[in-house]
This record gives structure tokens, sequence and C-alpha cells, in this order.
């Protein structure tokens, strides 16, 4: 029986069987199936997909590119109402003693007005701790960033908490912020 399964295998010239070339029957068949599930995952998308769809504008058909600018009228009808001035809070979270000399401004719609500036008159005590503690906890680097965005943010959100209303401020305007060296 040896004898017959070396003669039906064909032999290179140094006697030895030769090796199949090509793929194997596993590869073929996982190639073929992936092409064929490509092929049918496409055509559903293409028939299911349904294309683009048309957009619309305003239903009176007026252009939507022009207009009054929305941003525009809410700055236009913000008013700016100052929360702290002269503050002074230390920091030494870099291991050097500052003291923060900071103004801090809030711009909030006029709609909202009264109720921030109630707020601010009635709960002065509690707003300038609240900015001391911000002061007092941040990293130099937060304190010396360009555009102040995190203090912004932290007064932002404390003037939210105290209003019970995440949206009276606009912005958070910060026109001085002078670190002083404390020896």
């Amino acid at each position: 029986m040896a004898d017959e399964a070396k003669k039906d295998a064909p032999q290179a010239a140094d006697g030895q069987p030769r090796k199949k070339k090509g793929l194997p029957k596993v590869a073929v068949i996982v190639i073929v199936v992936s092409v064929v599930e490509g092929g049918l995952f496409f055509g559903a998308m293409k028939m299911f997909g349904g294309g683009p769809q048309v957009a619309h504008g305003e239903p009176s058909g007026e252009n939507v590119l022009h207009g009054e600018d929305p941003h525009k009228s809410e700055s236009a009808e913000a008013v700016e109402i100052q929360l702290v001035d002269k503050f002074r809070a230390p920091n030494n979270k870099s291991g050097t003693l500052f003291m923060y000399d900071v103004d801090v401004y809030v711009k909030v719609p006029k709609s909202k007005k009264e109720v921030v500036e109630k707020v601010v008159a009635d709960r002065k005590g509690e707003l300038s701790d609240r900015i001391a503690r911000i002061v007092r906890g941040n990293d130099a680097a937060v304190m010396s960033e360009p555009d102040l965005k995190t203090l912004r943010t932290q007064i932002r959100n404390v003037v939210g908490e105290l209003t019970d209303d995440p949206e009276a401020v606009l912005e958070v305007l910060i026109p001085r912020c002078v670190p002083l060296r404390a020896e």
C-alpha cells in the first residue's frame, strides 16, 4: 500500500513529494463568503438607505441665511453686573503665596437682570466667599491661563447655583486678575 501511495503522489526531481501550489480550500471559501457578504450589505444599503433627503427652511419660504443675527440681538439686550471689585484672595498652590487682585463682572440678559442683581445684593458675602474659595483652590496653571477660561467657567457655575438658573449668565468678564507676590 505504501508503494501505491508513492506512485500516486507527484514527485520532484529529487524524489521528494511535491507540495500543492495555490490557495487552500478554506481560504477560498472565506474570501468568497466575505465578497458575497459585502455585496449583500451594499445592496441592502442601496435598497433601504433611501438616499439624500431634501432639507427645507422655514415654512414661510424665507431664506434662513438672511435676516437678523440671533446672537447679535441677545448680546445687544445684555447688561453687565459687577460681582466683586478690587477683590483680593490668597493662593499658595504653587508653593509661593500670591494675592490675586480681581474684578469680576457678569453679562446677563435684560430679562434676568433683576434676579441676578437681587442675588448679588442679598448674598454678597456668600458670593465673595465662593469666589475666594475658587481662587484659593485653583492651581497656578489655571490662574495663569491667557483667557482664564477655567476661572470664568467656575464663577459662571457659582452664579448659576446661587440664582437657581444655570443659563442666567451669558458671559463672565474678568477685566483685572493681577497676581501680587506676598513676601
